[in-house]
């Protein structure tokens, strides 16, 4: 990533749109669509996990092995980048912003395999990787039951939102069975939609950003990615149920209803 003053100020302006609109969630939770269909519609947006670092340092134990993926000047520009568009997003005085959640067991499920190449620098080391699917699986499954941070997911909201824009969510969230909320507070205006009814939330984004007739576009992510392999092996033989107890964290029972939640639980447990 490359970073200039000229394109630092052209962003600036972009931030300080009346019409802007930040894409602000923890990852793979369904926001491309919605990332996709704003550029459609011209609506000045960004799109951000953290405003803290590089998210997979907050995510993953392994921290010397996601080190090996980034380049430290580019990174420490990049923090400071964050910061200086946070005390921008900061001051305005009005922000809409878009967040998602989403089954917190396909959330991390699928972060993980997306970020599936920090685990091969221990995979190389100890030779899992060049042995067959069934050794690289039993480094991977070891890899996501020690290295990766559940707490990363079930304490976003609180460490994002209501840290930096001091709004805190769940405490708007009266009624789990609803598909989406709209939260207003010091001077937020905030969507949580939840992933798993994204399909039929076009209505609800048009009125949320005050544009009828807004469309909400497929993304077209390719799903047949490089790791599909293992992907696929990991879903039939991983014991999902050691996950569940993430449905008990804060968020999830304030998001979801009884009846979701046991849907979840129903799907996972029939792999």
């Amino acid at each position: 990533m490359k970073f200039s003053l000229a394109r630092q100020r052209a962003f600036d302006e972009i931030l300080n749109a009346p019409d802007f609109v930040l894409v602000y969630q923890m990852g793979k939770v369904g926001s491309s669509s919605i990332e996709v269909s704003l550029e459609q519609a011209n609506i000045p947006s960004w799109h951000i996990h953290t405003f803290d670092d590089n998210e997979e340092f907050q995510m993953y134990r392994n921290t010397a092995d996601v080190a090996c993926f980034f380049d430290w000047p580019v990174r420490t520009a990049y923090k400071l980048t964050l910061a200086h568009r946070k005390r921008i997003l900061q001051k305005r005085d009005h922000l809409k912003i878009i967040t998602l959640v989403r089954d917190p067991i396909a959330t991390v499920v699928s972060r993980f395999f997306q970020d599936l190449h920090i685990q091969f620098i221990a995979g190389k080391k100890n030779e899992a990787i060049h042995g067959d699917m069934d050794a690289t699986l039993r480094h991977l499954t070891d890899a996501f039951e020690t290295q990766l941070r559940l707490d990363y997911f079930t304490g976003w909201f609180d460490r994002e939102i209501k840290r930096q824009f001091g709004v805190d969510v769940l405490a708007h969230i009266k009624d789990p069975g609803q598909s989406h909320w709209r939260i207003e507070q010091n001077g937020c205006d905030i969507l949580l939609l939840k992933c798993e009814a994204i399909n039929q939330s076009a209505d609800v984004l048009a009125g949320f950003l005050d544009m009828p007739g807004f469309t909400l576009s497929s993304s077209n992510e390719a799903s047949n990615k490089w790791y599909s392999a293992l992907y696929q092996r990991f879903k039939e033989t991983y014991p999902f149920e050691r996950l569940f107890h993430l449905y008990d964290a804060p968020l999830y029972r304030a998001v979801y209803s009884e009846e979701e939640i046991a849907r979840f639980k129903q799907k996972w447990g029939q792999r």
